[in-house]
Protein backbone atom coordinates (compact mmCIF):
# COMPACT_ATOMS: atom_id res chain seq x y z
CA UNK A 1 0.00 0.00 0.00
CA UNK A 2 1.53 3.36 -1.01
CA UNK A 3 1.65 6.39 1.27
CA UNK A 4 -1.29 8.23 -0.39
CA UNK A 5 -3.62 5.25 -0.10
CA UNK A 6 -2.48 4.65 3.46
CA UNK A 7 -3.25 8.27 4.33
CA UNK A 8 -6.77 8.00 2.83
CA UNK A 9 -7.45 4.80 4.76
CA UNK A 10 -6.27 6.47 7.97
CA UNK A 11 -8.54 9.50 7.38
CA UNK A 12 -11.55 7.29 6.67
CA UNK A 13 -10.86 5.25 9.78
CA UNK A 14 -10.59 8.47 11.83
CA UNK A 15 -13.90 9.78 10.46
CA UNK A 16 -15.64 6.48 11.24
CA UNK A 17 -14.39 6.52 14.82
CA UNK A 18 -15.39 10.18 15.18
CA UNK A 19 -18.97 9.53 14.06
CA UNK A 20 -19.44 6.80 16.64
CA UNK A 21 -17.36 8.44 19.37
CA UNK A 22 -18.89 8.81 22.81
CA UNK A 23 -20.28 12.18 23.76
CA UNK A 24 -22.86 14.92 23.38
CA UNK A 25 -23.95 16.37 20.03
CA UNK A 26 -25.91 19.61 19.62
CA UNK A 27 -27.68 20.53 16.38
CA UNK A 28 -30.33 22.98 15.18
CA UNK A 29 -33.18 21.77 12.97
CA UNK A 30 -35.34 24.05 10.86
CA UNK A 31 -38.45 22.17 9.80
CA UNK A 32 -41.51 23.85 8.27
CA UNK A 33 -40.05 27.28 8.98
CA UNK A 34 -39.61 26.55 12.71
CA UNK A 35 -36.19 26.16 14.35
CA UNK A 36 -35.57 23.76 17.20
CA UNK A 37 -32.40 22.87 19.07
CA UNK A 38 -31.68 19.26 19.95
CA UNK A 39 -29.04 17.49 22.03
CA UNK A 40 -28.29 13.82 21.92
CA UNK A 41 -25.85 11.62 23.77
CA UNK A 42 -23.99 8.77 22.07
CA UNK A 43 -22.43 6.06 24.28
CA UNK A 44 -19.24 4.37 23.22
CA UNK A 45 -19.37 0.92 21.67
CA UNK A 46 -22.83 1.23 20.11
CA UNK A 47 -24.01 -1.16 17.41
CA UNK A 48 -27.40 -0.51 15.77
CA UNK A 49 -28.49 1.33 18.91
CA UNK A 50 -32.03 1.93 20.19
CA UNK A 51 -33.17 5.56 20.63
CA UNK A 52 -35.00 7.16 23.57
CA UNK A 53 -36.55 10.64 23.23
CA UNK A 54 -36.75 12.62 26.51
CA UNK A 55 -39.27 15.49 26.09
CA UNK A 56 -39.09 18.35 28.61
CA UNK A 57 -42.00 20.17 30.22
CA UNK A 58 -43.05 23.82 30.14
CA UNK A 59 -40.30 26.42 30.70
CA UNK A 60 -37.69 23.74 30.18
CA UNK A 61 -35.09 22.85 27.58
CA UNK A 62 -33.22 19.86 26.30
CA UNK A 63 -30.19 20.84 28.37
CA UNK A 64 -32.27 21.19 31.52
CA UNK A 65 -34.05 17.87 31.01
CA UNK A 66 -30.79 16.10 30.29
CA UNK A 67 -29.60 17.18 33.75
CA UNK A 68 -32.91 16.39 35.46
CA UNK A 69 -33.37 12.89 34.09
CA UNK A 70 -29.72 11.78 34.20
CA UNK A 71 -30.63 9.67 31.20
CA UNK A 72 -27.05 9.67 29.88
CA UNK A 73 -25.91 7.44 32.73
CA UNK A 74 -28.49 4.84 31.75
CA UNK A 75 -27.65 5.27 28.06
CA UNK A 76 -23.97 4.59 28.82
CA UNK A 77 -24.82 1.37 30.61
CA UNK A 78 -27.50 0.12 28.20
CA UNK A 79 -26.06 1.45 24.90
CA UNK A 80 -28.95 3.50 23.58
CA UNK A 81 -28.87 7.04 22.17
CA UNK A 82 -30.57 9.54 24.50
CA UNK A 83 -32.24 12.47 22.68
CA UNK A 84 -33.21 15.79 24.32
CA UNK A 85 -35.19 18.07 21.97
CA UNK A 86 -36.00 21.67 22.90
CA UNK A 87 -39.18 23.61 22.20
CA UNK A 88 -39.04 26.12 19.36
CA UNK A 89 -36.77 29.11 19.92
CA UNK A 90 -39.32 31.29 18.11
CA UNK A 91 -42.16 30.63 20.59
CA UNK A 92 -42.58 31.20 24.31
CA UNK A 93 -39.44 30.16 26.14
CA UNK A 94 -39.43 26.43 26.75
CA UNK A 95 -43.08 25.92 25.78
CA UNK A 96 -44.18 23.35 23.23
CA UNK A 97 -46.61 24.81 20.69
CA UNK A 98 -48.70 21.68 20.26
CA UNK A 99 -49.00 19.16 23.09
CA UNK A 100 -51.96 17.18 21.75
CA UNK A 101 -51.40 17.27 18.00
CA UNK A 102 -48.71 16.60 15.44
CA UNK A 103 -47.15 19.94 14.52
CA UNK A 104 -43.85 19.18 16.29
CA UNK A 105 -43.52 15.66 14.94
CA UNK A 106 -41.84 16.59 11.62
CA UNK A 107 -39.02 17.91 13.85
CA UNK A 108 -38.82 14.71 15.91
CA UNK A 109 -38.86 12.57 12.77
CA UNK A 110 -36.14 14.73 11.18
CA UNK A 111 -34.00 14.10 14.27
CA UNK A 112 -34.69 10.38 13.94
CA UNK A 113 -33.68 10.36 10.26
CA UNK A 114 -30.46 12.21 11.09
CA UNK A 115 -29.60 9.71 13.82
CA UNK A 116 -30.26 6.84 11.42
CA UNK A 117 -27.93 8.28 8.79
CA UNK A 118 -25.16 8.89 11.31
CA UNK A 119 -25.41 5.85 13.54
CA UNK A 120 -27.54 3.25 11.72
CA UNK A 121 -30.04 3.05 14.58
CA UNK A 122 -32.51 0.24 15.28
CA UNK A 123 -35.76 1.70 13.87
CA UNK A 124 -37.71 -1.08 15.59
CA UNK A 125 -36.59 0.15 19.01
CA UNK A 126 -37.45 3.85 19.18
CA UNK A 127 -39.15 5.09 22.37
CA UNK A 128 -40.44 8.32 23.91
CA UNK A 129 -40.82 9.56 27.48
CA UNK A 130 -41.60 13.05 28.70
CA UNK A 131 -42.68 15.13 31.68
CA UNK A 132 -45.80 17.33 31.91
CA UNK A 133 -46.09 18.90 28.43
CA UNK A 134 -43.60 16.25 27.35
CA UNK A 135 -45.94 13.63 28.83
CA UNK A 136 -48.78 14.92 26.64
CA UNK A 137 -46.47 14.68 23.61
CA UNK A 138 -45.45 11.15 24.57
CA UNK A 139 -49.10 10.13 24.54
CA UNK A 140 -49.37 11.53 20.99
CA UNK A 141 -46.44 9.30 20.02
CA UNK A 142 -48.43 6.28 21.12
CA UNK A 143 -51.73 7.49 19.72
CA UNK A 144 -50.69 8.62 16.24
CA UNK A 145 -47.21 7.18 15.71
CA UNK A 146 -47.37 3.68 17.16
CA UNK A 147 -45.85 2.44 13.89
CA UNK A 148 -42.68 4.42 14.75
CA UNK A 149 -42.45 4.22 18.57
CA UNK A 150 -42.29 0.77 20.17
CA UNK A 151 -43.39 1.98 23.64
CA UNK A 152 -44.06 5.23 25.50
CA UNK A 153 -43.67 6.43 29.11
CA UNK A 154 -45.57 9.66 29.91
CA UNK A 155 -44.87 11.28 33.30
CA UNK A 156 -47.53 13.64 34.70
CA UNK A 157 -49.06 14.27 31.29
CA UNK A 158 -52.49 13.39 29.94
CA UNK A 159 -53.84 11.42 27.02
CA UNK A 160 -56.06 13.00 24.39
CA UNK A 161 -59.54 11.60 23.90
CA UNK A 162 -60.51 10.13 20.56
CA UNK A 163 -57.22 8.32 20.06
CA UNK A 164 -57.07 5.72 17.27
CA UNK A 165 -53.90 3.62 17.43
CA UNK A 166 -52.29 1.94 14.43
CA UNK A 167 -51.22 -1.01 16.56
CA UNK A 168 -51.34 -1.92 20.27
CA UNK A 169 -48.48 -0.20 22.11
CA UNK A 170 -47.07 -0.70 25.60
CA UNK A 171 -47.50 2.26 27.96
CA UNK A 172 -45.80 3.13 31.27
CA UNK A 173 -47.63 5.93 33.12
CA UNK A 174 -46.23 7.75 36.17
CA UNK A 175 -47.69 10.51 38.34
CA UNK A 176 -47.44 12.03 41.81
CA UNK A 177 -50.23 11.06 44.20
CA UNK A 178 -50.68 14.74 45.17
CA UNK A 179 -51.78 15.46 41.60
CA UNK A 180 -55.30 14.92 40.25
CA UNK A 181 -55.55 11.15 40.63
CA UNK A 182 -58.90 10.83 38.88
CA UNK A 183 -57.51 12.30 35.64
CA UNK A 184 -54.61 9.86 35.61
CA UNK A 185 -56.89 6.90 36.26
CA UNK A 186 -58.96 8.11 33.29
CA UNK A 187 -55.78 8.07 31.19
CA UNK A 188 -55.09 4.55 32.40
CA UNK A 189 -58.57 3.42 31.41
CA UNK A 190 -58.18 4.91 27.91
CA UNK A 191 -55.13 2.76 27.29
CA UNK A 192 -56.56 -0.35 28.89
CA UNK A 193 -59.34 -0.17 26.30
CA UNK A 194 -57.03 0.71 23.39
CA UNK A 195 -54.72 -2.21 24.18
CA UNK A 196 -57.56 -4.56 25.11
CA UNK A 197 -56.03 -5.39 28.50
CA UNK A 198 -57.35 -7.85 31.08
CA UNK A 199 -59.48 -6.23 33.78
CA UNK A 200 -57.55 -7.60 36.76
CA UNK A 201 -53.99 -6.31 37.26
CA UNK A 202 -51.09 -7.27 39.45
CA UNK A 203 -50.02 -4.63 41.96
CA UNK A 204 -47.17 -3.90 44.31
CA UNK A 205 -47.79 -1.35 47.06
CA UNK A 206 -44.10 -0.72 47.81
CA UNK A 207 -42.16 -0.97 44.56
CA UNK A 208 -39.33 -1.94 44.26
CA UNK A 209 -38.57 -2.26 47.99
CA UNK A 210 -40.30 -2.04 51.37
CA UNK A 211 -39.37 1.62 52.05
CA UNK A 212 -40.49 2.81 48.62
CA UNK A 213 -43.27 5.36 48.07
CA UNK A 214 -44.15 3.90 44.66
CA UNK A 215 -47.29 1.86 44.04
CA UNK A 216 -47.13 -0.09 40.77
CA UNK A 217 -50.12 -1.55 38.94
CA UNK A 218 -49.47 -3.82 35.93
CA UNK A 219 -51.98 -4.94 33.32
CA UNK A 220 -51.11 -7.61 30.80
CA UNK A 221 -50.44 -9.31 28.66
CA UNK A 222 -52.73 -7.13 26.54
CA UNK A 223 -53.23 -7.22 22.76
CA UNK A 224 -50.21 -8.48 20.82
CA UNK A 225 -48.18 -8.99 24.00
CA UNK A 226 -48.32 -5.37 25.16
CA UNK A 227 -48.46 -4.20 28.77
CA UNK A 228 -49.85 -1.13 30.53
CA UNK A 229 -48.11 -0.15 33.78
CA UNK A 230 -48.98 2.71 36.14
CA UNK A 231 -46.80 4.06 38.96
CA UNK A 232 -48.17 6.48 41.56
CA UNK A 233 -45.76 8.07 44.03
CA UNK A 234 -47.08 9.13 47.43
CA UNK A 235 -46.06 12.56 48.80
CA UNK A 236 -45.07 13.70 45.32
CA UNK A 237 -46.62 16.50 43.29
CA UNK A 238 -46.12 17.61 39.71
CA UNK A 239 -42.47 16.79 39.08
CA UNK A 240 -40.12 14.32 37.43
CA UNK A 241 -39.77 11.61 40.11
CA UNK A 242 -37.13 12.34 42.71
CA UNK A 243 -34.23 9.93 42.83
CA UNK A 244 -35.00 9.48 46.53
CA UNK A 245 -38.16 7.62 45.45
CA UNK A 246 -37.10 5.85 42.26
CA UNK A 247 -34.61 6.19 39.39
CA UNK A 248 -37.16 7.09 36.72
CA UNK A 249 -34.72 6.87 33.80
CA UNK A 250 -33.66 3.37 34.84
CA UNK A 251 -37.25 2.21 35.37
CA UNK A 252 -38.28 3.68 32.02
CA UNK A 253 -35.53 1.86 30.16
CA UNK A 254 -36.26 -1.36 32.07
CA UNK A 255 -39.78 -1.10 30.65
CA UNK A 256 -38.81 0.04 27.14
CA UNK A 257 -36.20 -2.60 26.44
CA UNK A 258 -38.81 -5.35 26.58
CA UNK A 259 -40.63 -4.11 23.46
CA UNK A 260 -39.81 -3.87 19.76
CA UNK A 261 -41.88 -3.14 16.65
CA UNK A 262 -40.77 -6.30 14.90
CA UNK A 263 -41.11 -8.66 17.85
CA UNK A 264 -44.02 -7.30 19.86
CA UNK A 265 -42.64 -8.24 23.25
CA UNK A 266 -40.03 -10.62 24.53
CA UNK A 267 -41.36 -10.34 28.06
CA UNK A 268 -42.11 -13.55 29.88
CA UNK A 269 -45.42 -13.22 31.65
CA UNK A 270 -43.87 -14.20 34.98
CA UNK A 271 -41.46 -11.28 34.71
CA UNK A 272 -44.27 -8.75 35.15
CA UNK A 273 -47.09 -10.72 36.75
CA UNK A 274 -46.30 -12.30 40.12
CA UNK A 275 -47.70 -15.64 41.12
CA UNK A 276 -51.17 -15.19 42.59
CA UNK A 277 -51.67 -18.60 44.18
CA UNK A 278 -55.00 -18.97 42.27
CA UNK A 279 -56.62 -16.16 44.31
CA UNK A 280 -58.59 -13.50 42.39
CA UNK A 281 -60.48 -10.34 43.31
CA UNK A 282 -63.34 -8.66 41.45
CA UNK A 283 -65.53 -5.62 42.18
CA UNK A 284 -69.19 -5.85 41.10
CA UNK A 285 -72.10 -3.67 42.22
CA UNK A 286 -70.28 -2.40 45.29
CA UNK A 287 -69.16 -5.83 46.52
CA UNK A 288 -65.58 -7.14 46.50
CA UNK A 289 -65.53 -10.84 45.74
CA UNK A 290 -62.42 -12.79 46.73
CA UNK A 291 -62.18 -16.21 45.07
CA UNK A 292 -59.79 -19.06 45.76
CA UNK A 293 -59.77 -18.85 49.57
CA UNK A 294 -61.75 -21.99 50.41
CA UNK A 295 -61.12 -23.39 53.91
CA UNK A 296 -59.03 -20.36 54.81
CA UNK A 297 -60.16 -19.37 58.30
CA UNK A 298 -57.48 -16.87 59.20
CA UNK A 299 -57.26 -14.62 56.16
CA UNK A 300 -57.87 -10.87 56.10
CA UNK A 301 -58.33 -8.38 53.28
CA UNK A 302 -56.66 -4.96 53.44
CA UNK A 303 -57.91 -2.23 51.13
CA UNK A 304 -55.69 0.80 50.52
CA UNK A 305 -56.09 3.93 48.43
CA UNK A 306 -53.67 4.86 45.65
CA UNK A 307 -51.43 6.66 48.17
CA UNK A 308 -51.08 3.48 50.20
CA UNK A 309 -53.34 4.64 53.06
CA UNK A 310 -55.43 1.95 54.74
CA UNK A 311 -59.15 2.25 53.92
CA UNK A 312 -60.33 -0.91 55.67
CA UNK A 313 -59.15 -4.26 56.98
CA UNK A 314 -61.70 -7.07 57.32
CA UNK A 315 -61.72 -10.86 57.71
CA UNK A 316 -62.10 -12.83 54.48
CA UNK A 317 -64.99 -14.92 55.87
CA UNK A 318 -67.12 -15.98 52.90
CA UNK A 319 -65.16 -13.84 50.42
CA UNK A 320 -67.85 -11.17 49.91
CA UNK A 321 -66.89 -7.71 51.22
CA UNK A 322 -69.16 -4.61 50.94
CA UNK A 323 -67.36 -1.76 49.16
CA UNK A 324 -69.97 0.89 48.33
CA UNK A 325 -69.99 4.69 48.07
CA UNK A 326 -66.24 5.00 47.66
CA UNK A 327 -64.59 7.89 45.75
CA UNK A 328 -63.60 7.14 42.16
CA UNK A 329 -60.09 5.84 41.70
CA UNK A 330 -57.81 2.82 41.96
CA UNK A 331 -57.67 0.85 45.21
CA UNK A 332 -55.13 -1.77 46.24
CA UNK A 333 -56.38 -5.03 47.71
CA UNK A 334 -54.01 -7.16 49.78
CA UNK A 335 -55.28 -10.68 50.50
CA UNK A 336 -53.35 -11.97 53.51
CA UNK A 337 -53.69 -15.66 54.32
CA UNK A 338 -52.26 -17.71 57.16
CA UNK A 339 -48.90 -19.24 56.18
CA UNK A 340 -48.87 -17.44 52.80
CA UNK A 341 -47.35 -14.21 51.55
CA UNK A 342 -49.87 -11.44 50.76
CA UNK A 343 -51.42 -11.60 47.28
CA UNK A 344 -51.92 -8.13 45.80
CA UNK A 345 -54.51 -6.82 43.35
CA UNK A 346 -56.09 -3.52 42.38
CA UNK A 347 -59.67 -2.55 41.61
CA UNK A 348 -60.97 0.59 39.93
CA UNK A 349 -64.06 2.41 41.16
CA UNK A 350 -65.56 4.36 38.22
Amino acid sequence: MNRAISTIVTILAFLTVSVFAQGKVTKNFTVGGTTHNCNWYVPSGINKPPVVFFIHGANGSGNEFENTTQGNKVADKEKFIAVYPSASSSGSAGTWADMRGTSDYPFYLAVLDTLDKRYSIDRNRVYMTGFSQGGFISFVAGCKYSDIFAAIAPVSGHAASGCTIKRPISVFLTFGAQEDKVSFVNDLNIWLKLDNCPSTPASTSRYPQSNSKVTRVTYGPCAQGTYVVMDSISSQGHMWPSSSNINQAEETWKFFKQFSLDKGTNVRQTALLPERNTVSVTLTSGVLSVQGIDNDQYGIVEILDIQGRLVSSVPINDGLIPFKNKPSGTYLVNVKRDKYLPVQFSVVVP
